[in-house]
Parts: structure tokens; sequence; C-alpha cells
């Protein structure tokens, strides 16, 4: 990934998103430069208005023919100006949530495992300053080319007027804003560290509230503050540096109209006695002198800022982590207006074959996995079973039981190995492995910042599914009423409000609430107490209808399971009936007792 990052063109990237709403790039260009070309008039009128008091009149209309046409024309600018506006906004909007949309995809299709290998902050950085950067330059782009076409017309008025005056003055100028933009290099630097510095603080702010409770009981407040506060310091000078620079550079270019003023009046006083050079052609230079200056500016901020698009388009590339960085800009339909049919629930059973949906059978064959930079993982896995059967994975701690549920899910993403469904082979296991296939609850569940009943259902309609069922599958019944608002109670952030076991149930209530095929867990009783336990796996078992895998050192699930397939270092140690592997098997006599 890092080597096509390399060769990301910003060029391509850009024109990808101008073609995503071609008309509405193509009107907003068309109002800017309208809107940029306008001054020229006015500037005409101003030249017309001066000469007329000088008594040396350029154009046939008197005074107050010019002053009622710059009212008409300023009026059409504004209006020009306004639709300019709300197609430039309207666009950039467009734009972002593509690429914010494209990047969540990208990154939701990923392993779970392998989903994002960043931080936090250096993610959010992505998601609101990179992309942010990208839509400032595309809308710039369009303002500028109406400055470019201003500039050029009025340097060719000007020229034709007095050629010297115009290279006295605009050469010089230009020369000292290509100066200004040559220190622009260090100003890009300065903000990549200073960049960097916000990120570092945002991932640290997000790692304090994640880990609250960690670090209470640890009793290191002081030294995470401390930490906090070296990350701020360190933040706040990468920012004082930049900031200076900037400013520094801002002054030169804010003084350029100031130095042009000047330079037009030492080289216009000789021209204007001898005649050849009018108060109104005077006036038409000082008119259009900010706005070519300004233009010139533009130009070179442009330019600077157009790399660090280029750099902005590297680090979203590197987020996503795709073989073909084009994802990132790839089209698609984004609804902004009222009325767009919302699915009831997650549920993707719209892309899979009828003759799979229902589970007949499930075979693994020789399904491997290692861990990069490492020789831990797992080794020629296999193993099958039926609709209706139990299979518990047990083992010692490390030997690879949750490996083999991961990889099996495609959470992680398999080095070798087959998975068969109903006899056929499923090629993508992550997307397969999904309501109404599968339903899974991991060892550490994670719940979102809302209410119980949202983080049970997550996005599926309460209409449509057994609530109730499921949060009595769960054992969860007696615990909702118990908490303050019952299923509408917020429950802070990662559950803070919850305890351990209540974590876990509500996850378990989550995945039943699914109805799936395949209930796949990974030692979900880990925090709950021996009568909550001893009930929730009753209710699993209960009438033998559920197909499940499930990773459990506990004897009650094994009594249940149709087959047990024991872990080593990630190899199947032996499997068989609980009978079998208890008669023949040291290592599960071990694990039993």
């Amino acid at each position: 990934m890092e080597s096509n990052s390399k060769n990301i063109k910003t060029f391509n990237y850009v024109w990808e998103l101008i073609k995503y709403k071609p008309w509405l790039y193509l009107i907003t260009v068309i109002s800017w430069t309208a809107s940029g070309i306008i001054p020229l008039i006015q500037g005409i009128m101003v030249k017309g208005f001066f000469d007329i008091i000088e008594g040396k009149p350029s154009l046939k209309i008197g005074i107050d023919g010019l002053l009622f046409l710059i009212v008409i024309i300023t009026l059409i600018r504004i209006l020009i100006i306004q639709l300019g506006f709300r197609t430039d906004v309207s666009n950039k909007f467009l734009m972002s949530a593509l690429l914010r949309g494209n990047i969540l995809n990208c990154i939701l299709k990923k392993p779970g495992s392998k989903a994002i290998q960043t931080s936090i902050g250096e993610v959010i950085n992505s998601f609101r300053d990179d992309v942010e950067q990208v839509e400032s330059s595309i809308g710039w782009l369009s303002w500028l080319i109406g400055q470019i076409v201003f500039s050029l017309i009025a340097l060719i008025i000007m020229i034709r007027i007095n050629t010297k005056i115009t290279l006295l003055v605009f050469v010089p100028l230009t020369a000292v804003i290509v100066l200004a933009q040559k220190s622009e290099k260090k100003v890009e630097k300065n903000r990549e560290k200073s960049r960097q510095a916000t990120g570092n603080v945002t991932g640290a702010v997000g790692e304090i509230f994640e880990s609250v409770l960690a670090i209470k009981v640890s009793g290191e407040e002081k030294s995470v503050i401390n930490n906090l506060k070296n990350l701020n310091e360190e933040r706040h000078h990468l920012m004082l540096k930049d900031s200076l620079l900037t400013q520094l550079i801002d002054s030169v270019y804010n003084n350029a109209v100031t130095l042009g003023t000047g330079l037009i009046l030492l080289l216009a006083a000789q021209v204007i006695r001898s005649g050849s050079f009018t108060v109104g052609d005077f006036a038409l230079f000082i008119y259009y002198l900010a706005f070519v200056t300004d233009s010139i500016e533009s130009l070179g901020n442009f330019l600077v800022h157009y790399k660090q698009t280029g750099v902005a388009f590297k680090r979203m590339a590197n987020l996503i982590q795709s073989k073909d960085s084009d994802e990132l800009v790839k089209h698609k339909p984004i609804h902004l207006k009222e009325g767009i049919i919302k699915k009831s629930n997650g549920n993707r059973s719209g892309k899979i074959k009828d003759s799979l949906i229902e589970l007949s059978s499930l075979e693994v064959k020789s399904l491997n996995f290692c861990y990069e930079n490492s020789q831990k993982g797992i080794s020629n896995i296999n193993f099958s079973l039926n609709k209706g059967e139990v299979t518990v994975i047990c083992g010692r701690t490390g030997s690879g039981k949750s490996t083999v549920l991961k990889t099996l899910l495609g959470l992680l993403p398999a080095d070798s190995g087959e998975v068969y469904w109903n006899g056929e082979i499923i090629k993508n296991l992550q997307s397969f492995f999904v309501p109404p296939i599968s339903a899974y609850t991991s060892q550490v569940p994670n719940l979102f910042s809302a209410t119980v009943r949202n983080n049970i259902l997550l996005g599926l309609s309460e209409d449509e599914v057994d609530l109730r069922g499921a949060i009595n599958l769960a054992v969860l019944e007696k615990d909702t009423k118990q908490l303050e608002n019952g299923l509408d109670t917020v429950i802070g952030s990662k559950g803070v409000k919850l305890s351990g076991g209540q974590l876990q149930r509500v996850a378990v209530a989550r995945m039943f609430v699914r109805n799936a095929q395949l209930i796949v867990v990974d030692d979900i009783s880990s925090a709950l107490d021996r009568e909550t336990e001893k009930t929730l796996w009753k209710r699993l078992f209960k009438d033998n209808l559920r197909t499940c895998i499930i990773v459990s050192n506990k004897r009650f699930a094994m009594e249940q399971a149709d087959n047990i397939i024991l872990m080593k270092g990630g190899n199947i140690e032996a499997q068989g009936s609980l009978m079998d592997l208890l008669a023949e098997c040291k290592e599960m006599q071990e694990i039993w007792n």
C-alpha cells in the first residue's frame, strides 16, 4: 500500500471528484468567472467617471448614467456571487460526503482486525482535515479560474494604456510575491508538524476518556495529565511557529498593494503632466492593481495548497489500505433529500442465494492463518457441523481458540484453506458471515454510547424482530427493569454504566435479535456469576434448535457439545465427543479438571 500511495496523481483524483457532479461544478466556474470579469467593466466605468471630471470624457454617457450602470452591474454581481456560493457549497458538501463515505466503506470492508492500522486521532484528522483540504482546493480552483481570466484581460487593458508603467509596477510585485512563495515550503513543513501534533493530542484525549477506569485504578491521574500537558505544549510551540511564519508571509502579500500604489504614483506623476496618462487611467490602474495582485497571491497560495492536497490524498489512501487507491474517489449516490426509503434492517440476504441462507452443513478444510511478524496463528484447522449441532472449541490461553473463530468469520484474513456452506465454497468470508447467515459475540464486546435498546437493535427495526425474546435469551430481563430508564437508559462511553456481565449480555442480546442461522460466541460467560451463566447456557441450548460454534472451557458448555475441538499451540490437538476426549486425551483431562 505504501508504494501505491507514493504513485498517487493528485490531478487524477481532483478530476474524478470534479466529474462526480460536473454540471454543478461548471455552473460554479461560470458564476465565479462572471463575477470576476464584472470588475473589469466597473474599472472602465471608474476610468470614465474621472475622465468626465477631468474634462476628457472617454465614454458617451454622463455621470448619472455611469452611476446608474455601476449600481445595476453591482446588483447583478451580487446575484451571480449568490448563485456561485450556493452551487459551490453544494458541490463541496457532495465531494466531502463522497470522500468520507468511501473512506468509511473501505474501512468497513477490511477484516475487522486490520481495518485501522493508525491511531484514532489520525483517523479523525483524515476524516475532518484531509477531506476539508481536498474540498477547499477544488472550490478554490473554480474561483481561481475567474481571477486568472480577470488578471489577463486587466493586464492587456493596462498594457494598451501604458506598457512601461504596467511592467515597472507588476514585474517587481510579482518577484516579491514569488520570493514569498518560496518560503511557503517552510510553512508546509511547519503545518505538517503541527497537524501531527494535533493528531497526537486528539488521540491522547480519546485514549484518556476510553481508559478512565484503568487510570483511576492505577492512580496515574497526574502522570496522564502531565503527558497530555506535554503534548499540548509541543502542539502550542509548533502551532505558534507555523502561525508566526504564516503571518509574516501574509504581511508581504497585504503590503504588496500599498507598494504597487506607491510605484504607480511615482511613475504616473510625470506622464500625467504630459497629458498621455489621464486621471481616469490612474484610477483604473489603482482599481485593477488590488485585483491583479490578489490573483497573483492566490495563484501562489493555491499551488502550495495543491501540494498539501496531494499529501492529504496520500494520507487518506494509506488509511483505507486499498490495493486500488481509486476506491477513494469512486462515484456512488449521495442522498441529501428527504423521502429516501430507509432499509428496515442491515441484513445482506439480498446478495446471498436463497439456497445458502438456511444452514444445512458447514465444513472447514485446512484453514490457516499466521499473524504478521510472528509465528503464532492457527494451522490446518478441519471440522464440520450440521444444522442444530453445537461445536465447542476449548484449550489453554493462547492456544488459538479465538483466532479460529475470527479467521472463519473473515475478521482475520485466512492465509489458505476453504470454507463450505451447504456444500458451496465461500470465497469472501467477511462479507458472507453476517446476519442472517451468522451472528457473533466477541470475548470483549464493543458497545456504543447510546441506549440499551439501540445497542441491541443496532439499526434493525423493532417491529420486525423479537426484541423481548432476545433479551430473555440473554438473561437480561431483570437488569433492564432495574436500569433507571429501562431499555432507554443511555449506557455511556463503552457502556460505563453497566457491569461487565451486563455488557456481555447486551452484546449477546444483540446477537440473538438477528435470528441468524449460525451462532458464534467467544467465551461470553467470563464475566457472569455462576447462576446467571447457568441460566444463559440453558436458554441457549434449549430444544437443541440452534447451530452454534462456541469458545469455552466451561463444563456445562462442553457437556452440551456434539463435537469438541481441543486446541494446542495453534493446532487441533484432538477432536470428538466429550467422553472420547476425556478417555483418550491427557490435555483434555487437565482442562476438565
